[in-house]
């Protein structure tokens, strides 16, 4: 009797088609692998000689007379020497972030006590965890980490915890500081379980604002057009986008219109060619005229302790120091401020306000308008407040430690006014561009680009050598050149390219099923 045997299936051979495939990916893939560790490894090893000598020459330069006259390390001398200081131990997480960095640079160069942490593991310690600015540093387990917080709290007597990682979400932030502040003496700068939870959702944040009695940017969800016709009826001035409120099935972007036309007729034609109903329901959007801006605020105890606008698009106002540019901007802060005192005590975080500026017409003049739209919470939203801040800025934190008497806060110590945070000097105005050669090799490669994969060699070969301009580098400082180092050539590289292969890796798995 004849036996049949079966082939096993991995003996099996592939049709051509799927070899094709495998092929395609396996060429793409290693191309991709290739310009990765080009971009993670290759370069970073070319550079290391220079960047070294970079490092060792500041190390040197530090015990040189002209360095000692560096104001803020005098300054940080002075202060350990004034025996009326009240040193604070401030325990800051999140130093695999400039902002976070940037914080623990202020606060021990005005003499206060520093403990770093960071949430999960790397085989690597950050770049922010080499900074001289630390006292110790941690590393904290996200599976435990409200445990280990509490740990690290007690046995360094921390007095205040100010979150900046980008590993934890808002909400787990949250409810540490619940926990923090109800078994110990410290102080978090976030925002409590309630009001994060308000913070983290639009409808939510927008009635929160509402019931303090602000302006809001209008939103309506509509499924007829007579709804439509009404609500443009009710606010002729205003101008609105109307688009669908469920994703289209097909992946496509939204349609969209703005209203209302340069004609009543126009509005009412191009109202009824859109299909509007229970199933298919569309959401009306106020628009500003004028633009769109982000505030960021830090906020302690219902006070604005440091303020921050900047454009949503560049297409927005200008700051050109303009009688105009600063009025719009005053506004924008008063409003802020009204928004900091109706909040009460409990306001203590940092927030990104979305702002939106409209036009009001009278029979004899125009003036702006200006609307509470949206909002985003933690130090990552708000991060242009820790971009080049003002030397004073961390004492804005310090008014977390002000005792509360009868529902109001009263500071043990008068904390200044950061005039710096609320004054036309600290506007977006735009650093001061240095070209250098990278530059222009960059824009001759960028514009001269035929291949794909040869851009991206170009790409990766031109950005790496970025972190050369030592004077917009957030890692970079005189006093503190290490985590700069660490950045270019340790952390930054292997955490890149261990966020690549695994990109990758994904990719070509998507693509072969």
């Amino acid at each position: 009797m004849a036996t049949c045997r079966t082939t096993p299936a991995f003996l099996k051979t592939p049709s051509p088609p799927t070899i094709a495939l495998v092929s395609f990916c396996s060429r793409a893939s290693l191309l991709d692998l290739v310009c990765g560790v080009l971009y993670h490894l290759v370069l970073p090893v070319v550079l290391l000689p220079l960047d070294t000598t970079i490092l060792a020459s500041f190390y040197i330069g530090a015990h040189l007379p002209l360095f000692r006259r560096n104001k803020a390390k005098l300054q940080r001398q002075v202060n350990l020497r004034d025996a009326h200081l009240d040193r604070k131990t401030v325990l800051i997480t999140g130093l695999r972030t400039p902002r976070g960095l940037t914080l623990a640079r202020q606060f021990h160069d005005a003499g206060h006590r520093v403990i770093g942490a960071d949430v999960g593991h790397f085989p690597v310690r950050s770049s922010g965890s080499m900074s001289n600015a630390l006292h110790h540093f941690y590393q904290i387990s996200k599976l435990h980490y409200v445990a280990t917080l509490l740990d690290i709290i007690n046995r360094e007597k921390v007095e205040i915890w100010i979150p900046c990682s980008n590993v934890t979400s808002a909400l787990e932030d949250s409810m540490a500081k619940e926990t923090i502040e109800s078994r110990t003496a410290c102080k978090c700068v976030h925002f409590d379980a309630d009001l994060g939870a308000h913070f983290s959702q639009r409808e939510l944040f927008l009635r929160y604002v509402l019931d303090k009695g602000l302006p809001i940017a209008e939103q309506h969800h509509v499924c007829s057009r007579d709804s439509v016709h009404k609500i443009l009826h009710r606010s002729p001035l205003k101008r609105f986008l109307m688009r669908k409120l469920r994703p289209a099935a097909d992946g496509k972007a939204n349609e969209s219109l703005l209203l209302p036309k340069r004609t009543l007729s126009q509005t009412y034609s191009d109202v009824s060619e859109v299909r509007i109903c229970d199933d298919e329901p569309w959401v009306l959007e106020q628009q500003g005229r004028v633009g769109e801006y982000w505030s960021d605020l830090l906020l302690i105890h219902g006070q604005l302790k440091a303020f921050r606008v900047h454009p949503i698009q560049t297409t927005s106002l200008g700051w050109n120091g303009s009688r105009l540019d600063e009025g719009l901007y005053m506004a924008m802060c008063a409003l802020m401020e009204k928004f900091a005192e109706r909040g009460g005590l409990r306001l203590t975080g940092h927030l990104s306000v979305k702002l939106l500026v409209d036009e009001e017409f009278s029979a004899h003049s125009v003036r702006y308008v200006i609307y509470i739209a949206d909002c985003v919470q933690g130090t990552a939203a708000a991060h242009s407040l820790l971009k080049d801040p003002p030397e004073e800025f961390y004492q804005g934190y310090l008014a977390v430690l002000s005792p509360e008497i009868n529902g109001s806060c009263h500071a043990s110590v008068q904390v200044p006014t950061l005039t710096s945070t609320v004054d036309m000097e600290w506007l977006p105005t735009g650093p001061p561009r240095y070209f250098t050669i990278l530059d222009f090799l960059n824009f001759f490669l960028v514009n001269q680009r035929q291949r794909r994969y040869a851009s991206r060699v170009a790409d990766l070969a031109t950005t790496q050598p970025a972190h050369l301009c030592l004077w917009s580098d957030p890692w970079f400082s005189r006093l503190d050149p290490l985590p700069w180092w660490w950045q270019a050539h340790v952390y930054g590289p292997l955490n890149d390219l261990m966020r690549s292969l695994d990109w990758k890796m994904e990719t070509t798995i998507k693509m072969i099923a």
